[in-house]
């Protein structure tokens, strides 16, 4: 049992340097699979890497146009002095920002304003107020005359009603005689009439002489005479008592049918001061509305010279402060600049690009800001407009400067900036910021 053994181990011994030749061998093959397995791999990699780079890159290079340079503008609002004087007060500082409030941004005093004006009107106020007084004299006046006319009148139409109402009575009087003398006359008239038929008929007869029959006939003509003259004059005293009716109906009313009033009648007297006063009640009434005017274009006057002698200065818009011009105690004049607002709520950025990519750039294309001296800060914008030929093109002339060889044709793009709340602090909005401007296209 011992011997196969010994046999076994032998034969092991001889045959292992051959196996391990032959694990030595797997093993290199295998490196080398790995080997060019990762060459592979690397090589697909780095392609597709070419390719990745190779495609962005045509991507951007077609979707996008960069700036040579570019730097960010802005309005200065230049804030000026409204009327000459001294500078009191002034409540700004460069790179301040201030906004419009209540408080004004400076005080201008002047301690030699003209009050030329005012104090003319004035003297004119004064003139016009005496003539105010006299004309309100003059209206009382005769407003007393008035009163004293409307008296006079009244008592005119109560005496001349009673006079009537005398007269009326006088004649109705008379009228009333005048019958009773009527009715006498008519019957001596029938007498005589009866006496004269009588004695003719005797006469006739014989029984009395002729002589008695005419002067019975003369009575009865004389008779008939005097009842005519009678009738006639109760007739005329009938129409007297009609007449003075008449008048006093009239007087009652406050009226006459007798004859024409003269300019010493109240009645008249009372219609002219009715006149005069409506006159002179237009007259005050226009020299009050005169001086009202004028008061008010006195008060007008010294709210200017209060004005022109503290003149408040107010804060045009919100923006920072670019620069101040004057200082607190110097003497400006009307127009003097005294500092510069930078608006901050109107910027733009001008861009400079070659002039092959304009053909990509429009006025509306939208424009991606990247602040050089800020790099975390990113604005947006539109293309508002674009200009070409710059430093060899002056409108209007019928030159222009030709281009050396090899020198780059650029053309300024302007930029709108979006809206951005964030105008920083302390950097007057980013105005003068330099910037590589991105513009957003489409191939």
């Amino acid at each position: 049992m011992k011997k196969p053994t010994s046999i076994s181990v032998s034969n092991l011994s001889r045959s292992s340097p051959l196996v391990q030749n032959e694990n030595q061998v797997s093993l290199t093959q295998q490196l080398k699979l790995r080997r060019s397995l990762l060459a592979n791999l690397l090589v697909l990699a780095v392609g597709c890497g070419i390719f990745t780079f190779a495609g962005v890159f045509l991507y951007r290079h077609l979707t996008t146009v960069r700036s040579r340079d570019a730097v960010i503008n802005g309005v200065i609002v230049n804030v000026r002095a409204p009327e000459e004087g001294r500078l009191e007060k002034l409540r700004a500082q460069v790179g301040e920002f201030i906004t419009p409030t209540d408080a004004p941004l400076a005080l201008i005093e002047n301690d030699y304003v003209s009050q030329g004006n005012a104090r003319e009107v004035e003297k004119w106020l004064e003139r016009r107020r005496g003539e105010l007084e006299a004309a309100q004299a003059k209206l009382a006046q005769l407003q007393e005359l008035l009163a004293s006319a409307q008296q006079d009148e009244r008592n005119q139409q109560v005496l001349e009603v009673e006079q009537t109402q005398r007269q009326v009575a006088a004649a109705q009087a008379e009228l009333a005689a005048a019958k009773a003398n009527l009715a006498d006359a008519r019957a001596r008239y029938h007498l005589a009439k009866m006496n004269y038929q009588r004695f003719s008929q005797l006469a006739q007869q014989g029984a009395v002489p002729q002589a008695q029959a005419d002067a019975a006939l003369t009575e009865l003509q004389q008779s008939q005479a005097q009842v005519a003259a009678r009738q006639r004059a109760m007739e005329a005293v009938a129409r007297t008592v009609e007449a003075l009716k008449a008048d006093a109906r009239a007087a009652e009313l406050g009226l006459t049918l007798r004859n024409t009033r003269s300019n010493y009648d109240p009645r008249l007297r009372l219609q002219e001061l009715q006149i005069q006063i409506g006159e002179q009640q237009a007259i005050v009434k226009g020299i009050e509305r005169e001086i009202a005017a004028q008061q008010r274009q006195v008060i007008q006057a010294q709210r200017e010279v209060a004005q022109r002698r503290v003149v408040k200065v107010p804060v045009p818009i919100a923006g920072y402060v670019w620069r101040v011009e004057a200082r607190p105690g110097m003497f400006l004049g009307k127009g003097d600049q005294i500092l510069q607002l930078l608006d901050c709520q109107r910027r733009w950025i001008d861009v400079f690009v070659d002039e092959q990519s304009l053909r990509l750039i429009h006025p509306g294309t939208k424009a991606k800001i990247e602040l050089y001296g800020n790099k975390g800060k990113v604005l947006w914008g539109t293309v508002s407009n674009i200009r070409s030929g710059l430093g060899r093109l002056n409108p209007g002339d019928d030159q222009v400067i030709p281009i050396p060889e090899n020198y780059p044709r650029q053309s300024q793009v302007r930029v709108e900036l979006d809206a951005d709340p964030d105008w920083g602090e302390g950097n007057f909005c980013y105005v003068g910021y330099t910037a590589r401007v991105t513009f957003q296209i489409v191939p």
